[in-house]
């Protein structure tokens, strides 16, 4: 419960906060964060996309209820099932970014297109969503992502 507040909370205490602290190394460092989710995700890098994550993360899917923790979400992001998932392309467009020294938010709008095989199912999609991506910094010093919630615009 206290994180799903935080997720609503914290893009307005950061609105009001004093952004200063927040430097241009920390939004470099954001932005890397950022390439190395999409690129994880075109290279079928299951390592790459989870090692962004802080290992007690959310990720809200669109529709679902929450995923908590990094096992969880590898279970439900890469299944052992014998299913086969290819990103085509991914393509995101950064609306917002706004951070204190220890903490930030992303919005995002992302294009997402997709091919899924399971047995003799198999389906090839395109999502438009948009997305809201809660950064923090970790005692190292390393930005990593405690929650990421999307919502699909056209399923």
């Amino acid at each position: 419960m206290k994180k799903a507040f935080l997720l609503l909370v914290l893009p307005l205490l950061l609105s009001c906060s004093d952004d200063s602290s927040f430097t241009q190394l920390d939004e470099e460092a954001i932005q890397k964060l950022r390439r190395t989710y999409v690129n994880g995700w075109l290279a079928k890098d299951s390592e790459t996309v989870l090692s962004i994550f802080e290992e007690d993360a959310i990720i809200v899917p669109s529709g679902l209820s929450p995923i908590k923790n990094i096992s969880n979400i590898e279970k439900y992001w890469f299944p052992n099932d014998s299913s086969e998932t290819t990103i085509h392309s991914y393509e995101i467009e950064l609306m917002e970014l706004r951070g204190t020294d220890s903490m930030a938010f992303t919005l995002e709008k992302g294009i997402l297109n997709f091919s899924y095989e399971k047995g003799d199912f198999s389906m090839t999609k395109t999502y438009t969503s948009h997305a809201s991506t809660v950064y923090k910094k970790n005692q190292n010093g390393n930005w990593k992502i405690i929650s990421r919630m999307w919502t699909t615009l056209n399923e």
